[in-house]
């Protein structure tokens, strides 16, 4: 995250200042209906979420009201092509955006979308068709998520990257395929040289050119305004209220599209939803209120919650820098390496984990929450000595080709150095025992977990999670070393439950008239796990912010 959208984050966080909201009576019904029901021991986090659906009911005054067409809740890779698709249909719209521009969301700053038939990779040869990519997909969600709508999306995909380049002038380019997708290249990037990571476009210079292509066709952006509830009439969403400078503004529009960004920035919301601390990667000026928005008149929430993890290292809270891809001691963690609980046992294949950290690997650290890489004197030598991980753990292109692609060739530097730092920072600990080591991070099942592993690695072969082989390196020579990961995520998964038009959906699975759900709010198009075609949430965010445009346009 830029130092730009933390700052955005600080300024834009300011609770929502004036009197008490007033909940009609049909509100506080479509709030009971959706509630979630909890264990006995919940009251406290059932209060605390409705105390903050509470927050998203619309005052009964405003200090100003704006009209509009179509109003579009939050400016990230969905509500840019929200906005775009709106202007092309000729309707009037306002975008409000709780940061100070459109460089500080997800949208603007990851590396690229999942994309399927661009120009680019047509000329290039690369054959991934529309079917091959919708079959994968569904398969991979066991069909838990809207098909109808993936399918329009993945359809979409390869003229959304044309037109960045063709419309707005935003560099496109290809990027290799890390994960096994079977082709060359099933992502695109926004770099003018191919070669040059530092040409990639981001924040504004990316999103910049959209903002003025709409504000060209008449459109408005409404930033450092925040979103707090939706207005309504007879059952129907008639626009958003929102805040802006101890200011209460109305935008009452025709259709209103709601893609806040999901609820990264919440840690409350992370705690209740995942039972654990996770690290924010991405923007952390979304913090749910559009998922309570939308839940507050009546929407429902899917069945699909998750994260896109870190695929690049571990992270701690309390570590300098939280996470680093070069930094021995972050990196350990998504090297296949002994991974293990707080009790000192083993909770997942270690070799799926390093395989797609992306995909899998947020899933698996749900799993484990506070865990710990255990490592050996001999290990760290081995990576010291100049060897890649790739290389160091045998260079295995069948079980490992993530890291032949993303590691093969790039030794870490300071290896030593970084871990002495960590341990000094206070979460990493070395033991000249395990039982020591077992000790210092209070885990008493280690030494058992320890010695059953190195009979694993002796064996050649996993007899309890069938990690490959060529991760399976005993820990037997001292010092001993362990490392204290949390879960760190890009973007959550997970939220408003719509149908293949994007519009929120009831109880009864019946549209929410005049309102539409897209990006990371949008709880049908990513499933949890994270799909394993990189870029998937980016492609989701894009385009399914073109479609709830075009729904809404054709509606507004």
């Amino acid at each position: 995250m830029s130092a730009k959208g933390m700052d955005g984050a600080r300024v834009s966080r300011r609770g929502f200042i004036g009197g008490a909201a007033v909940l009609a009576a049909t509100a506080a019904a479509g709030m009971a209906g959706c509630a979630p029901k909890g264990k006995a021991g919940d009251d406290r986090a059932m209060g605390a979420k409705g105390a903050e659906q509470a927050k998203a009911v619309a005052r009964e005054k405003a200090d100003s009201t704006m009209q509009a067409d179509i109003v579009v809740v939050g400016a990230g890779g969905a509500g840019m092509w929200a906005a775009v698709e709106a202007a092309d249909a000729g309707k009037r719209v306002i975008v409000v955006e709780k940061g100070q521009d459109v460089g500080v969301s997800n949208g603007s700053l990851a590396g690229g979308p999942f994309v399927v038939g661009s120009r680019l990779q047509k000329e290039a040869g690369i054959g991934i068709t529309v079917n091959e990519a919708v079959r994968h997909i569904m398969e991979y969600a066991h069909w838990a998520t809207n098909a109808p709508a993936i399918r329009a999306a993945v359809e979409l995909s390869g003229n959304t990257v044309d037109r960045f380049t063709d419309d707005f002038g935003v560099p496109t380019g290809l990027r290799p395929d890390n994960y096994g997708a079977g082709h060359a290249s099933v992502r695109s990037n926004f770099q003018s040289d191919p070669k040059n990571g530092k040409t990639q476009k981001k924040g504004v210079d990316r999103m910049g050119p959209l903002q003025a292509y709409v504000e060209g066709k008449g459109g408005q952006f409404l930033f450092e305004h925040t979103g707090r509830a939706l207005l309504t009439s007879d059952g129907v969403v008639t626009g958003v209220q929102c805040e802006a400078n101890g200011k209460v503004v109305n935008i009452e529009a025709a259709q209103t599209i709601v893609c806040t960004g999901g609820f990264l920035g919440s840690p409350e919301k992370m705690v209740e939803r995942f039972g654990t601390h996770v690290n924010p990667l991405g923007n952390i000026l979304s913090v749910g209120e559009g998922i309570d928005m939308v839940q507050a008149v009546g929407g429902q929430v899917g069945t699909q919650w998750g994260i896109a993890g870190n695929e690049f290292s571990g992270s701690n809270q309390n570590a300098n820098g939280v996470w680093g891809r070069t930094n021995a001691a972050f990196a350990l963690g998504i090297y296949g390496t002994l991974l293990v609980n707080n009790q000192g046992r083993r909770f997942s294949n270690e070799g799926r984990f390093a395989n797609l950290p992306l995909a899998l690997g947020g899933a698996i650290s749900l799993v484990g929450g506070q865990y710990y890489a255990v490592v050996d004197q001999a290990y760290l030598d081995g990576l010291a000595s100049g060897l890649d991980a790739w290389t160091l753990c045998g260079s295995d292109e069948e079980n490992w080709p993530t890291g032949k692609m993303t590691l093969q060739g790039k030794p870490l530097e300071k290896v030593q150095e970084s871990v002495d730092a960590a341990i000094a920072e206070g979460w990493a600990f070395k033991a000249d025992s395990i039982d020591a080591l077992a000790q210092s991070i209070g885990a008493p099942d280690l030494v058992e977990t320890v010695g059953e592993y190195n009979g694993f690695c002796a064996a050649g072969e996993d007899g309890r999670f069938f990690k490959p082989a060529c991760f399976l390196r005993s820990i037997e020579q001292g010092p001993f070393y362990a490392f204290q990961y949390e879960p760190s995520a890009w973007v959550t998964i997970g939220g408003i439950r719509t149908n293949d038009r994007l519009q929120a959906i009831d109880a009864r699975g019946v549209p929410i008239r005049g309102l539409f759900v897209a990006g990371a709010d949008n709880g049908t198009l990513m499933s949890a796990p994270y799909c394993d075609y990189e870029g998937y949430s980016l492609m989701c965010a894009y385009n399914g912010g073109r479609l709830a445009g075009r729904y809404a346009a054709a509606l507004a």
